[in-house]
């Protein structure tokens, strides 16, 4: 039978020399400096020799990379008679390496040991592997603290209590249920654009919390999109979005020459389409930013075709009364008011959508009290014109103006010879008819005539 042949022990310079040469490993492979690594060896070291030789001094270990070599070194306080080896060193000994050392005082000596054992060997291990882990998270923290309001592409890792744990390049990221989009579903090795919300330093190392339903996670989106928008020549001023859902946008260009709407678009859509994509499908709306709250929320509301816009202004907001025909009034609100609210939050206005009969009802109950009293209305501060009255405009300098009716201006007419009639002929007299004298008639004519008749 055949004997195992026995791998021969190695020497404590052999297993050091393997110690540092894993060291240098594991900075190429975690992309950790060596100084780092270096600190935590040596504190590991320092903690390992306090456990085996219980140690109370000041213990500091000095690494030579160069020889592969490393030694320990620990402050002793110079006494007459040496009690304890580990803390004190006799006056005679002390002299050897300093004959001008006094009673009293301390010296630094190496106390590298022979081996540390198998229990501080494992310890050693242990803090090792405790402050690499350690000095990895703090690595990750300083990448990230500052990359927080960006844009990453995260793979989903596993999930934890409806969290979902996603892999940042070198970092955990966790994206928290709150913050997940309606209706997605997130499977493990899938990759997500998601938007940095928070960096932390926890006990466990730094904590990334990330974002699926952020409104700038869309608005980072575009952006890398749109060269316009990167480019600053397209501005994204307003986002408003219901993650899953149906999100709006509003753009502006300081050139009148360039479209913004049409370049979030892209060429047949390619760009809103790549947007909408990332998002699952989300629909999203753009629309044309203006300055002019009436023309804004007019924009915001659609595909809905807005009659008129009144509003009364509380500030630099306030509330937008919107008269919508009963055919628009349901897309004008959305389906369970999605339209009108995403609207609301893209201008910051208050938006209340009435047809004309409602919004004529309304006006009549305000202006008689329960007794039929007259109230005075609170008048609006805008209104925009109504169709009829855009469509019965005139055009004045580019600017839309109402068609007043205007008096007509005179006329001169030159005055004009009109020759006198001609005198008609005169019609000839008419004959004078006899008539029978009254006393000629007697009663006896009269009464013959009348049986005549009745015969």
């Amino acid at each position: 039978m055949a004997l195992a042949k026995k791998t021969p022990k190695k020497t404590d310079q052999e297993q050091r020399a393997d110690m540092l040469q894993s060291l240098r490993l594991v900075s190429d492979e975690k992309n950790i400096p060596v100084e780092t690594l270096v600190e935590s060896i040596e504190g590991a070291l320092v903690s390992a020799y306090k456990r085996a030789y219980g140690g109370s001094g000041t213990v500091k270990v000095v690494a030579d990379f160069e020889r592969n070599d490393f030694r320990v070194y620990a402050q002793k306080l110079v006494v007459q008679k040496e009690m304890n080896p580990n803390t004190e060193v006799s006056w005679k000994s002390a002299r050897e390496q300093d004959p001008d050392i006094n009673l009293g005082e301390v010296i630094t000596r190496e106390v590298t040991p022979a081996g540390f054992g198998r229990v501080a060997a494992l310890t050693a291990k242990q803090v090792l592997m405790q402050k690499l882990r350690d000095a990895e998270r703090e690595q990750v923290a300083s990448e990230y603290s500052d990359k927080q309001g960006e844009l990453f592409r995260g793979v989903v890792q596993r999930l934890e209590r409806g969290d979902v744990v996603m892999q940042l390049g070198k970092a955990e990221a966790i994206l928290p249920f709150k913050e997940q989009a309606h209706g997605e579903t997130y499977r493990f090795g899938e990759s997500y654009y998601v938007f940095v919300i928070d960096v932390r330093q926890g006990y466990r190392g730094p904590s990334i919390m990330v974002s699926r339903s952020h409104p700038d996670l869309l608005r980072n989106l575009f952006t890398r999109e749109v060269p316009e928008i990167a480019e600053g020549i397209v501005e994204l001023k307003a986002v408003a979005r219901e993650a899953g859902q149906r999100s709006k946008i509003a753009v502006a260009a300081e050139n009148p020459d360039v479209d913004p709407v049409g370049a979030c678009v892209g060429p047949r859509g390619n760009r809103v389409a790549k947007v909408v994509g990332e998002l699952g499908n989300e629909k999203v709306d753009i629309v044309r930013w203006s300055d002019d709250p009436i023309e804004l929320i007019t924009n915001a509301l659609s595909p809905a075709q807005v009659i008129k816009v009144s509003l009364i202004e509380e500030g630099p907001t306030g509330t937008a009364t919107v008269i919508v025909s009963e055919d628009q009034q349901s897309l004008a609100i959305g389906k369970q008011g999605q339209n009108v609210r995403l609207a609301a939050k893209l201008t910051g206005w208050r938006i209340d959508i009435r047809t004309e009969k409602q919004f004529a009802e309304e006006q009549a109950k305000k202006m008689f009290d329960v007794r039929g009293n007259a109230v005075p209305a609170k008048a609006p501060t805008r209104e925009s014109k109504s169709s009829l009255e855009t469509l019965f405009a005139i055009e004045e300098d580019g600017e839309l103006v109402d068609s007043a009716p205007v008096a007509p201006a005179p006329v001169e007419v030159a005055p004009v010879e009109v020759p006198a009639p001609e005198p008609e002929p005169a019609m000839p007299p008419m004959p004078a008819m006899e008539s029978a004298p009254e006393d000629e008639i007697s009663m006896a004519q009269l009464l013959g005539e009348a049986e005549d008749d009745g015969k």
